[in-house]
C-alpha cells in the first residue's frame, strides 16, 4: 500500500488554484474590455471593434509632417482619453506647442508634454507611461522601433488597459508591428475651408485589411466628422439656373 505524499497533494492543489485564477483573470479582462468612440462614426468603423480598444496600440503613418497623421491622431487621442486622466505627449520632433494644442481644443491642465533627447529615451518614457494605469492615452512620434521594443510597448498597454498612439512615417509600413490597427493618413480636398483627410486601414492584428474613410476637422468645435461630399466636391448647378442662363444667352 502506497503512502500519501502530502507535499505532492498540496503542490497539485496550488497548481490547480493558479490555473483557476488565471482563467478568472482572462474572463474578467475580456468582460471589462472597453471600446471608446472617436466621436466620428466613419472613423470608428475603421477599428476592429468599432472604436479604440483600451489596452491596445494604434499606428498612424504619414508620408510627411503635412500628411495629417499627427493632427488626426492627436484629436482622436483627445476624444478617447478617459475623463480625469492625463494625455501624455512624447514629442521627439519638437513639433508640439501649448498654444497650438489649446487652439485644437486641448485642456492644457490634462497634458503632459515630454521632449526626450533621443528615441531611446522616448521609447523608455513611452513604455513607462503606458504601464501607468493613471494615464489615459500615450501619444508618441517615434520613428525607429524594433520588434522587441514594439512588443514591450504592446504588453505595457495591455497590462494597464492603456491606449498608445504611435505616429511614424510610411517608411515603417514594411516593418514588424504589434499595433492592433495601422492607419495611413493622406490630405484630401474638403469644403467650407475645413481641413480634410483620408484615413486608410493598412492592417488589423497584423493581417492586411483595406478600408478608407474621408474625414474633416471642425475648426470651431475641434472635432472630427465624416466628409460626405468627398466623392462629389463640386456642387450641382440647379436646373432653373441653367435654363435662365440659356435664355439670357439667346436674348429671349
Amino acid at each position: 500500500m502506497g503512502t500519501l505524499n502530502l507535499y505532492d497533494t498540496q503542490k497539485q492543489r496550488i497548481v490547480e488554484l493558479q490555473s483557476r485564477i488565471r482563467a478568472c483573470e482572462r474572463g474578467a479582462f475580456a468582460h471589462s474590455t472597453r471600446y471608446l468612440t472617436t466621436g466620428c462614426d466613419a472613423l470608428d468603423t475603421l477599428f476592429p471593434g468599432q472604436g479604440v480598444r483600451q489596452g491596445s496600440l494604434v499606428e498612424w503613418l504619414g508620408e510627411s509632417n503635412a500628411s495629417g497623421a499627427g493632427t488626426v491622431s492627436l484629436m482622436t487621442g483627445r476624444r478617447v482619453c478617459p475623463a480625469g486622466r492625463p494625455l501624455v505627449l512624447i514629442d521627439t520632433r519638437h513639433d508640439l506647442f501649448p498654444l497650438s494644442l489649446s487652439l485644437l481644443g486641448f485642456d492644457l491642465s490634462r497634458l503632459i508634454l515630454i521632449r526626450p533627447a533621443s528615441e531611446r529615451e522616448a521609447l523608455w518614457a513611452c513604455e513607462e507611461a503606458l504601464r501607468c494605469e493613471a494615464v489615459g492615452v500615450v501619444w508618441a512620434n517615434i520613428e525607429q522601433i524594433t520588434s522587441t521594443s514594439f512588443r514591450r510597448l504592446q504588453l505595457a498597454a495591455e497590462d494597464s488597459a492603456g491606449i498608445g498612439f504611435l505616429v511614424r512615417s510610411t517608411k515603417a509600413v514594411h516593418q514588424p508591428s504589434w499595433a492592433e490597427v495601422r492607419f495611413k493618413v493622406h490630405p484630401s480636398p474638403s469644403l467650407r475651408g475645413s481641413p480634410g483627410f483620408q484615413v486608410e486601414v493598412i492592417s488589423h492584428h497584423g493581417k492586411p485589411h483595406h478600408t478608407t474613410a474621408d474625414i474633416m476637422i471642425d475648426n470651431w468645435k475641434g472635432t472630427l466628422y465624416e466628409n460626405r461630399h468627398s466623392a462629389n466636391p463640386l456642387p450641382l448647378v440647379p436646373r432653373m439656373d441653367v435654363a435662365t442662363t440659356r435664355r439670357r444667352s439667346t436674348g429671349t
